[in-house]
């Protein structure tokens, strides 16, 4: 059977979770502070396409006009999308690895 831990063993268990918990904090914080800025991004450049839509849309002549600015704005809009749900899941993905890679590296250790 072994010894319990010695009292100096204890506290340097504490102060290793204490470190693991601000270091898996401060990569939160920074995973999603990215996503934030990720997601103002893609909110100014959907709006600045659907401005220049609607301003299209005022000055459509024809219905053919009006049909190829929407289809060209849902095209655009989707392809945005797709874009920045691909961006969004590599920093959700890279957030998750570097919180629990706070953690894992004080097991390692």
């Amino acid at each position: 059977m072994s010894a319990p831990p010695s009292y100096a063993e204890f506290i340097d268990f504490g102060r290793e979770a204490i470190a693991a918990a601000v270091n898996s904090s401060a990569a939160v914080a920074a995973g999603a502070e990215a996503i934030g800025r990720e997601l103002v991004q893609y909110s100014q450049a959907a709006f600045a396409a659907a401005g220049e839509t609607a301003r299209g849309l005022l000055g459509a002549r024809t219905v053919e006009d009006v049909v190829r600015l929407q289809s060209d704005y849902a095209r655009c809009s989707f392809a945005g999308l797709v874009e920045r749900s691909a961006k969004l899941s590599e920093l959700g993905c890279s957030l998750f690895g570097a919180a629990v890679g706070a953690w894992a590296a004080r097991t390692n250790s």
